[in-house]
């Protein structure tokens, strides 16, 4: 039996790895896997070596407070890994930890094998850590189908095994839990998701809540959803609601909790407003029209400026290379100038317009694109 270790370090890594596992099942191999995971890799069968919330620290300030934290868990890791004679060691996502414990892990035996999923996008920044991919990795598995051919121009394989955000769609959209029926039918409904991290809910959240407020000055009639991230508890959202002066609709504004449940409910929406992510991906495979904001600070957002090499913020531009999805971003990201254009696109939506058709087959398109396998 083939041992693997798997190392992620946050709630889209840790459904990707669960994702991995499951197409190692259907290749029939049979293997025991340990992990710094969560509930996904928990749920796949994973034995937990430790909770990765443990290794969640947003921002330069957080990371230098447990610099030590995380060096002597590095450390303690690594060691655990050689000592057990593990075959493969599967890195998800996560560079800043994991390219650190690739070459660790490498200098200490060199025949170990590592397996990088879902490797940093070097494509978009940080190409520096493309030699260290090629010194620490013997594998990549990607999740885009671009990036194969990427990789290959600068010296490394890759391989494409399909994307795990269109295989759990896919699985999800079968299962008895959803009402195919139902799902068809789009109502007067906009899902606004403003964020996954609490630093991202504090920033953006007030924006999100002056839109919503036009929304329903504006569309007394409309239902607002709030999906809710795994990282988050209810009554999180409940008190910006709050405070935020949206308490007063009620039922009309709904926090949805619960992945199915999410599914259920976004695929009613004729209208997402999102901040950038994997949402955003989604969303498209669900045929909803969306709408993108996001700010940050202004020195954050200039020293990305300077080290990124896209043009977009959403992957489904990303991904076709033109602007599928309307970006709202700093200095444009004004809930005014926001709702106008969505405002737009949502009654373009319930009356099946022109762009709204447009957006639905690059959203096809896009599909079609992920669900195939190299």
């Amino acid at each position: 039996m083939k041992k693997i270790f798997v190392v992620t370090g946050e709630v889209s890594g840790d459904k990707a790895a669960a994702w991995y596992l499951k197409k190692l099942k259907a290749k029939n191999i049979d293997f025991e896997c340990h992990a710094v995971g969560g509930s996904a890799l928990k749920s796949s069968g994973a034995i937990l070596y430790d909770r990765m919330e443990k290794l969640n620290v947003v921002g330069v300030l957080e990371i230098v407070k447990r610099l030590r934290f995380i060096l002597k868990f590095l450390k303690n890791l690594a060691d655990h890994i050689l000592q057990n004679n593990f075959d493969e060691v599967v890195l998800v996502d996560f560079p800043g930890f994991n390219l650190k414990l690739a070459k660790k892990l490498k200098k200490a035996n060199p025949d170990i094998q590592i397996t990088y999923l879902s490797p940093p996008q070097v494509w978009a920044w940080g190409k520096w850590r493309t030699k260290k991919l090629k010194q620490f990795c013997d594998k990549l598995i990607v999740l885009y189908p671009f990036e194969v051919e990427w990789y290959k121009r600068h010296g490394l394989d890759a391989e494409y095994w399909g994307n795990p955000i269109c295989s759990k769609l896919e699985a999800n959209l079968k299962s008895k839990f959803f009402d195919k029926k139902d799902s068809k039918e789009q109502v007067d409904q906009i899902a606004i998701i403003p964020a996954s991290r609490k630093a991202e809910l504090d920033k953006l959240f007030p924006i999100f809540a002056d839109i919503v407020k036009r929304f329903k000055l504006a569309h007394p009639k409309v239902k607002i959803i709030l999906p809710l991230a795994e990282s988050f508890r209810p009554y999180i959202i409940e008190e910006k609601l709050r405070k935020c002066g949206l308490w007063r609709w009620g039922r009309d504004i709904e926090i949805i909790v619960g992945e199915k449940e999410k599914l259920k409910a976004l695929s009613k929406c004729c209208l997402a407003i999102t901040k950038p992510g994997t949402i955003t991906l989604e969303l498209a495979m669900l045929n909803i029209p969306t709408v993108v904001i996001y700010k940050t600070s202004w020195t954050t957002y200039f020293v990305a400026r300077v080290m990124a090499y896209i043009k977009y913020m959403s992957l489904p531009n990303l991904l076709l290379q033109k602007p599928v999805i309307k970006e709202f971003i700093q200095s444009d990201c004004k809930p005014v100038k926001v709702f106008v254009y969505a405002s737009k696109l949502y009654k373009e939506s319930i009356e099946n317009g022109e762009e709204v058709q447009k957006m639905k087959n690059d959203f096809h398109q896009l599909k079609e694109e992920l669900s195939r396998e190299l």
